[in-house]
């Protein structure tokens, strides 16, 4: 059947794709500056990168349910065992923000609330308040309030008066980089906080390394000053939970496997067909390269070679706190031939130069091509997805006898 038609039970799968993309947006809490432009900005921006790789979302989410996983983990072997899911997901997403007198207000996420509250950063009025509410609301309902109550609630009133007295004499910023000791000291990219949660691991140093690119074309959808107001939509955080590792490999290979199934299908022509199919072939190509190069540059050469990976990721710098800059004067380094200056822009393409974010070259070039042949296949299968719809066959808008399967109850 040529030309366009009415909607169909096959053109539903496209308003449900639509609806997908819409809804696969991770949960990130914007910042209160935020315009609607902005918010509707970042929403296109993580719909294209939807409709471009639906595995990068589903390896995005993964990272997250896998960090909130082991904050529950960690809030309970604290002592916080009323600390659930829900409350992860709500502080990685940029609920908590953390208020000093010598610094900005900064977003933290679920690990960075537990360090500061296991160092007693923070002042916990908001759970003392709600168990004074509780108890006022026990006693004007008639219920029975016990004596350990009473006395809970006799401290607390205290307690509200020291922490208004002591409000202005907590822990500054600075006292906090200090008492974090080297792991504090350097540079930072989101908020100061980062030495207490920041794990770089092979899929975010590959991210920052293609994000940057695209920064030098003067495309930026990160917040465009430091420290943060927000937690970034595309904070890839590391998939260590049990099985996770595996399950995103499986789901990749197994999305990139299902093009495949259009082998044989129609097509409005002949040439149509063989992109489809190389396409198709190129994509699952592309997956099956990253994960073999990314083993070869970092499973297999990096583990356990201590040495290897000291000469590629050079130790952090160690000022005294990151605040206070160094204005020390420092030695001249010495001058790079023209093929050391390439290699070390292209192994770290980061402005600040930090260290962390090198990537080993056995494994930036490859992922050049990688990416090229990974982006061209995706879209071609986009393009050729939209210009099949000009020429279907009739079986295409017949709906399923479901019946057919169930002799009896057709």
């Amino acid at each position: 059947m040529d030309g366009w038609t009415k909607m169909s039970g096959f053109d539903r799968s496209a308003e449900y794709s639509f609806h997908k993309l819409r809804a696969s947006h991770p949960a990130r809490i914007p910042a209160k500056t935020d315009s609607h432009f902005d918010i509707l900005w970042r929403r296109a921006w993580l719909t294209a990168l939807c409709a471009l790789g639906p595995e990068f979302t589903f390896q995005l989410a993964l990272g997250q349910w896998s960090s909130a996983r082991q904050s529950c983990r960690d809030f309970h072997a604290a002592g916080y065992n009323k600390w659930t899911m829900k409350h992860a997901f709500y502080a990685d997403s940029g609920g908590f923000f953390l208020y000093k007198p010598d610094f900005k207000p900064v977003p933290i996420d679920a690990k960075q609330l537990l360090y500061l509250t296991e160092h007693k950063y923070t002042i916990s009025v908001g759970q003392i308040l709600w168990f004074s509410v509780t108890v006022i609301g026990r006693r004007a309902q008639g219920l029975f309030v016990s004596g350990l109550e009473l006395t809970t609630a006799a401290f607390i009133l205290c307690s509200f008066g020291t922490s208004f007295c002591w409000l202005t004499t907590t822990h500054t910023m600075a006292e906090i980089l200090i008492k974090g000791g080297t792991a504090a000291s350097g540079i930072y990219h989101r908020t100061p906080l980062d030495f207490i949660s920041r794990d770089e691991w092979h899929w975010s140093l590959y991210w920052t390394h293609w994000i940057n690119i695209i920064r030098k074309m003067h495309i930026n959808f990160a917040p465009k000053s430091l420290p943060h107001d927000r937690l970034e939509n595309t904070v890839w955080l590391d998939i260590k939970a049990r099985g996770a590792l595996p399950a995103n490999i499986l789901t990749s290979l197994l999305y990139s496997g299902i093009f495949l199934a259009g082998w044989n299908d129609h097509f409005p022509s002949h040439i149509e067909q063989i992109l489809w199919r190389f396409a198709s072939l190129a994509m699952m190509t592309a997956i099956a390269l990253y994960f073999i190069i990314t083993a070869i540059a970092y499973i297999l050469t990096l583990k356990g070679n201590s040495s290897k990976l000291t000469s590629e990721t050079p130790s952090r710098p160690t000022p005294a706190v990151m605040i206070v800059h160094n204005t020390a004067p420092q030695p001249n380094p010495k001058k790079r031939s023209r093929l050391s200056t390439i290699a070390a822009r292209l192994r770290n393409n980061s402005v600040s130069k930090d260290p962390l974010l090198n990537v080993p070259l056995k494994a930036t070039i490859p992922m050049y091509g990688v990416g090229f042949l990974y982006c061209a296949s995706r879209t071609l299968i986009i393009v050729l997805d939209i210009i099949q719809m000009r020429s279907m066959p009739v079986s295409a808008y017949t709906t399923v006898d479901w019946g057919s399967f169930v002799p009896h109850l057709s």
